[in-house]
């Protein structure tokens, strides 16, 4: 998309860990080829594999293997995007110029496997509000990583893509509708660590393919920052939706009046973004007398504060400034573990 200056400012601050439409449903899948090749420096949209093999890709490609595993999946997603870089460019180069000119993309995925390959897409994904999946037998890629917008898959065969499996499978679904744990993608096999390195994965904040009771499934859902996958999806959410709907307020509207009626149409765009936000399951809905203390109409857990122009400072009304608006909200989160305690007796 072409630059512009931005006059909506949306910050979202996450505070959901312990104390101590835009295009989100759309992945890129990042290769790469070393000179000659005729793939280097496309960029391709493809709905099916075989208008990736159209555009020149070869079923033994790995960029075809990902995406492949993608469409497999069910829902999967309505289109991928795929770029080829040169090899000797590196990935945070290649991604800086690709995004000049295509960027309606959201999780980030690499053919590489090298935990140094992975840690800089990780990086870069940070840097950029993407979200990168990546996937390697290496748990020492983990070491180190905090990192709230990267996710690695450790798994003992890397080279299948499992990861491109996860991601095709989860990434189509409504944000808020699913967690990334316990999902149960099309063609991968559990990896086959023992427990010692599976425990190593978890407290690393990695995940590994499982295997109970005959069904494979992903665990744990996590990014190496500690922070759970639909919650950074539903902050990103958040605050595109936000950014969309004020937009479309100024654009449609003659003026938005700096008076208490102009904020108010202000303040019902917020609240219809936080409603639909609710239906989807990203806010928390209110189920008991508790919950209204953490909600100002009832139903979602959210409050929303809009001051009254009398209390904008007057260097803000002249510059046309709305400020004070903030909320707070309540992620509707998922259960990742249960615990059960019991008695028999006779």
């Amino acid at each position: 998309m072409p630059p512009y200056i931005n006059d909506l400012n949306i910050n979202i601050s996450l505070q959901t860990q312990p104390l101590a439409q835009q295009g989100f449903g759309m992945p890129l899948i990042l290769g790469h080829r070393t000179a000659p090749s005729g793939l280097i420096g496309d960029y391709g949209e493809f709905s099916d594999p075989a208008s990736m093999v159209a555009a020149g890709f070869t079923v033994d490609d790995p960029e075809y293997k990902m995406a492949a595993l993608m469409f497999a999946q069910s829902p999967c997603p309505e289109k991928i995007a795929v770029y080829v870089r040169d090899a000797e460019d590196s990935i945070s180069a290649s991604l800086a110029e690709l995004v000049e000119s295509h960027n309606d993309w959201y999780a980030l995925l690499i053919t590489e496997r090298a935990k140094a390959d992975l840690q800089e897409a990780g990086t870069w994904a940070m840097a950029n509000e993407k979200i990168f999946f990546g996937c390697t037998t290496d748990v020492t890629a983990l070491d180190g990583r905090n990192n709230i917008r990267e996710a690695y898959l450790i798994h003992s065969d890397a080279a299948s893509f499992p990861e491109a499996a996860w991601v095709g499978l989860c990434l189509p679904q409504d944000i808020g509708s699913i967690t990334w744990k316990w999902k149960r993608p099309t063609g991968v096999i559990a990896s086959t660590f023992d427990l010692t390195t599976l425990a190593a994965i978890r407290a690393g904040k990695g995940q590994t393919m499982s295997s109970r009771s005959g069904v494979v499934y992903t665990d744990e859902g996590i990014t190496t920052g500690g922070e759970y996958i639909d919650i950074i999806q539903s902050r990103d959410y958040l605050k595109a939706r936000l950014g969309e709907e004020l937009f479309n307020l100024q654009v449609k509207s003659g003026k938005v009046p700096f008076d208490n009626t102009g904020f108010a149409r202000v303040e019902a765009v917020i609240r219809s973004v936080f409603k639909q936000a609710g239906k989807q399951g990203i806010i928390a809905r209110v189920v008991d007398e508790a919950d209204k203390e953490y909600s100002d109409e009832g139903v979602y857990m959210y409050t929303l504060s809009v001051p009254r122009r009398a209390d904008i400072p007057a260097n803000d009304r002249a510059a046309r400034k709305l400020t004070g608006v903030s909320f707070q909200l309540v992620i509707a989160g998922a259960v990742h573990n249960i615990a059960v305690s019991g008695v028999i007796t006779v």
